[in-house]
C-alpha cells in the first residue's frame, strides 16, 4: 500500500492506494495543533505504508514535520513531488520549474495521463490557477488568482461593517453575509469562465478539468463545458509513484 496525500494551504488531504485502486482515504482542515498530532490522529491507525509520497504547498516547516513523523512511526522517507522541467512527457513553461507550485505540475501530470490532448486545468483550493496544457505535452502557462475564501477574508479586514459570516452564495442575495459569499462565488466562476475562454480563442478548444476543494462549490455557477476531477493530484502522484514502483 502506498499513502498518498496532498497537503494544500489550508487541508490535507490523503489516500490509500493498493493495487492501482484508491481505497482508504480522510481529510482535515489544519487547526491548533502541531503536524506531529495532526498525522497521528489522521494515520495512526492506518496499516505501515511501503510508500509515502506528498505533494506539499504548505511550506519547508511543514515538509519537515511530516517527514520526522513518517520516519519515526513508520521507518521510511516520505518522499514529495517537486516541479521539474520536463517530466512524462510534458515540457515546464517556467524559466524557473523549481519555483512552480508542485500540486499545479501534479495535476498537469495526471491531466496528460487522462486526456492526451488540449487542456485547461482549474484547480481550486485557497488560490485558484489555471494551466494550459497542448496536445503536444508543453505547458503554455497559466494564471493564479486569489479563491473564494481569500476574497472574503479580504472582505472582512478591510471594510468595517462587513462581519465574518457564513452565508450562502446567492445572485440576488438579500443580506449583507449572502451579499459576501454570492459576490466571491459568482467572481471566481466569471474569472474561470472568462480566462479559460479567452485560452481557448488563442489556443483553441480543449478539455477542462476541474479539481480542487472548492471545485464542486464552483461548478453549478460555472457555464457548460467543465469536467469535475476530485482526485486529479492523487491521480498525478499515483502516476508518479508508478512510475518507479508496483502498485
Amino acid at each position: 500500500m502506498i499513502l498518498l496525500a496532498d497537503v494544500g494551504n489550508s487541508r490535507i488531504k490523503w489516500i490509500c492506494c493498493e493495487q492501482g485502486a484508491f481505497q482508504q482515504r480522510g481529510q482535515a482542515r489544519y487547526g491548533k495543533e502541531g503536524w506531529a498530532e495532526l498525522a497521528t490522529r489522521l494515520w495512526q491507525a492506518l496499516p505501515r505504508p511501503q510508500r509515502v509520497l506528498i505533494v506539499s504547498v504548505a511550506g519547508p516547516a511543514v515538509q519537515a514535520a511530516l517527514t520526522q513523523w513518517i520516519q519515526q512511526t513508520w521507518a521510511i522517507n516520505a518522499e514529495f513531488a517537486v516541479s521539474t522541467a520536463t517530466a512524462f512527457g510534458i515540457r515546464n513553461a517556467y524559466a524557473e520549474p523549481e519555483r512552480m507550485g508542485a500540486d499545479r505540475w501534479v495535476a498537469m501530470i495526471a491531466a496528460r495521463t487522462l486526456t492526451g490532448q488540449l487542456c485547461y486545468v482549474v484547480d481550486c483550493g485557497t488560490a485558484v490557477t489555471i494551466d494550459a496544457l497542448a496536445a503536444d505535452g508543453q505547458h503554455l502557462g497559466g494564471v493564479i488568482l486569489p479563491g473564494t475564501r481569500l476574497m472574503r477574508e479580504a472582505l472582512y479586514r478591510e471594510t468595517r461593517q462587513i462581519p465574518p459570516e457564513t452565508g450562502v452564495a446567492r445572485l440576488f442575495g438579500q443580506s449583507t453575509r449572502d451579499g459576501v459569499w454570492g459576490g466571491t462565488e459568482y467572481a471566481v466562476a466569471a474569472a474561470i469562465d472568462g480566462i479559460t475562454e479567452r485560452m481557448i480563442t488563442s489556443q483553441g478548444p480543449g478539455l477542462r478539468l476541474l479539481t480542487g476543494g472548492g471545485g464542486s462549490a464552483v461548478l453549478p455557477h460555472l457555464k457548460k463545458g467543465y469536467r469535475l476531477e476530485p482526485d486529479l493530484l492523487f491521480i498525478g502522484l499515483r502516476v508518479i509513484a508508478g512510475s518507479s514502483f508496483d502498485l
